[in-house]
């Protein structure tokens, strides 16, 4: 299979397509890895498969990574497989490798300036080193100021600096944090409320003939849907208190029922667990309810009550 430079791609590659590219990677890899040749030419084989990996990687922004795990691993597997390549011929090269020896180095600068071998070294001999060490000390630049020399008799008279008067900061009062209200009494009022929906549950429900109730018919509240929310909301503390049961008939429409102490026991013994969980209703199926929930009605009955 041909593997294209970044410059020749012209559309991005399918989720196969890359599969297929990378697997040819790999197995380039492996190739290179069997032959066990350590030149130069290795090397620039391995920068190029990291290349092209680096480009069909490009080609994938992260959510779609996420949704492809095992060209992930085809990815990883391509450049770790090129990487050991690399370090094994990294721990094969030699080149410079060998500590340097300043008595080694001494020698060839003796025999380098005498002027016979027989002879020692003379003071003389050193100054063959100066054409050396003209060219390796670099020169100091030339440089003229472009305002002219200084007149050392003539200098600028220092000017004091004026300090500024900042003005007085204003004091600012510092605020007593906002007390934090007693999250105690919310508690207790989310009891009352889910104590009030239980009495309407078990009262509906003995009116019914002990027969479950349509969940719709005992949430809905003509006058409000954040209300009809609302309900819902709290109802589902029932079922995670074991209190209410929610379940669904044969054509789908959940129904309720309260459920006794006896009932709850029973189940948790074998292995039940309640979980609180919150339906939803959206305005169509809201808009076809015309008639007064339970819930609703017992509000405003107990309003009546009050006045």
């Amino acid at each position: 299979m041909e593997i294209y430079d970044q410059e020749n791609i012209v559309r991005k590659r399918s989720v196969l397509e890359r599969k297929l590219y990378y697997r040819d990677l790999l197995n380039k890899a492996e190739t290179i890895k069997e032959s066990d040749t350590l030149g130069i030419q290795t090397v620039s084989d391995i920068g190029d498969i990291l290349s092209q990996a680096n480009i069909l990687n490009s080609e994938v922004d992260i959510e779609e990574r996420v949704g492809n795990a095992d060209e992930t691993l085809l990815d990883c597997l391509v450049v770790s497989s090129a990487s050991g390549i690399l370090m094994k011929w990294i721990e094969a090269v030699d080149v410079f490798a060998a500590t340097y020896d300043s008595t080694e180095f001494v020698g060839k600068i003796i025999s380098h300036v005498k002027q016979d071998d027989n002879d020692g070294m003379k003071a003389e001999d050193i100054l063959k080193l100066l054409d050396h060490a003209r060219e390796i000390i670099p020169n100091v630049p030339k440089y003229n100021s472009i305002y002219g020399s200084y007149n050392l008799d003539n200098l600028p008279e220092r000017k004091e600096k004026v300090k500024k008067q900042r003005a007085p900061k204003e004091r600012l009062e510092k605020k007593e944090p906002e007390k934090i209200v007693n999250l105690d009494k919310e508690e207790e009022g989310i009891e009352e409320i889910v104590k009030f929906l239980f009495e309407v549950l078990v009262e509906a429900y003995s009116k019914n003939n002990e027969s479950p109730v349509n969940y719709y018919d005992y949430i809905i509240d003509t006058d409000s849907y954040s209300k009809t929310i609302e309900n819902m909301f709290y109802f589902a503390f029932l079922v995670r208190d074991g209190k209410a049961h929610f379940d669904l008939d044969n054509s789908g429409t959940p129904l309720i029922r309260p459920m006794s102490k006896k009932e709850l026991k029973l189940f948790r013994d074998k292995g039940g667990k309640n979980t609180q969980i919150i339906s939803c209703i959206n305005m169509d199926l809201y808009n076809k309810y015309n008639k007064e929930g339970l819930l609703q009605k017992h509000r405003k009955k107990h309003k009546l009550s009050q006045k």
